[in-house]
């Protein structure tokens, strides 16, 4: 797929005014013919406003201001509503990403949904959370072994390490720009298909989780000159997007998705929970966390259906 010129709006999923994101239900031509078939299938667009890019005077966006519209006034004060006019390829307006053909469960999962917070006990977990995750088909993450194989996206590879047992790949996460460091959003994927969340993580998995805890801090600063190694934040999310082991590793100063209390575990406290605390500490922890209501876990943990 190279354009979107077939997209036929169908309804707004969700938006997000303070993350400026903005997220489109529609339809696409199935492939190159299908406009004389009239074949289509669900895509969803996930659209967001980009960060500026570094300002100069060549690129100062003060003259790509085309329209001024005054909203307001008070002594020294002013306030403003512009339109610009269209940027260069250097410095977007947009980002975006199309999932296509998307299911009714992509759609299920980026519909604006109410979020609750939820206890899930060892024993919920393994009585039904855990069936639930081992039940789902492993080519939901067929894209993940894509990129563990060389497959898909050799050129995101920042780095790899290639050890059986604590071996893992970093590349930019798909919601960073690629340029402004302040928002610096990396991911780690783990190369063993045997831990799927922090629910797996036993005393077995730390010289694994602190080879990536060693690595990341000597890369980040070497990658990304700008970024001190006390700047960098890795947290993993309970429960994931998707069941293979994977850690996310932003700037201290990024404000993303999943990054507060009650959706990330800090890969600093993890390890010392196993290390000092007890070698199963995620196998017998009760987790508090917040969740969509549409996400199934929700309804396995509280035993509701909405």
């Amino acid at each position: 797929m190279h354009s979107l010129s077939g997209f036929v709006f169908v309804r707004v999923l969700n938006q997000d005014p303070v993350l400026k994101t903005l997220t489109l239900l529609g339809t696409l031509p199935t492939d190159a013919t299908a406009e004389a078939t009239g074949s289509t299938q669900q895509a969803i667009l996930l659209i967001e406003k980009t960060h500026f890019a570094a300002q100069s005077a060549e690129s100062d966006i003060t003259h790509r201001i085309s329209e001024l519209f005054s909203t307001g006034s008070n002594d020294i004060y002013h306030w403003w509503n512009a339109v610009l006019t269209s940027g260069q390829t250097n410095d977007p307006d947009l980002k975006m990403s199309v999932i296509f053909p998307a299911t009714e469960t992509h759609i299920l999962k980026y519909s604006r949904q109410d979020r609750k917070m939820i206890t899930e006990t060892a024993q919920i977990y393994r009585n039904a959370v855990l069936p639930w995750i081992e039940s789902q088909p492993k080519s939901r993450i067929q894209w993940v072994y894509n990129i563990l194989d060389g497959l898909k996206e050799t050129e995101n590879i920042l780095f790899r390490h290639s050890d059986p047992e604590t071996g893992f790949i970093v590349l930019p996460d798909s919601k960073w720009d690629k340029r402004t460091l302040s928002s610096l959003y990396l991911l780690v994927i783990s190369q063993r298909a045997d831990i799927r969340s922090l629910r797996d993580l036993r005393t077995e998995h730390l010289p694994l989780l602190k080879t990536i805890r060693d690595k990341i801090l000597a890369l980040v600063p070497e990658k990304f000159p700008g970024v001190a190694e006390d700047e960098v934040r890795m947290f993993v999310h309970y429960h994931p997007s998707y069941y293979h082991f994977h850690v996310h590793i932003t700037h201290v100063s990024a404000m993303v998705p999943g990054s507060t209390v009650g959706q990330s575990h800090l890969l600093d406290t993890i390890i010392d929970n196993i290390e000092n605390i007890d070698p199963e500490y995620y196998a017998k922890a009760s987790i508090r966390y917040a969740l969509g209501v549409n996400h199934p876990v929700y309804g396995l943990v509280t035993g509701k259906k909405v």
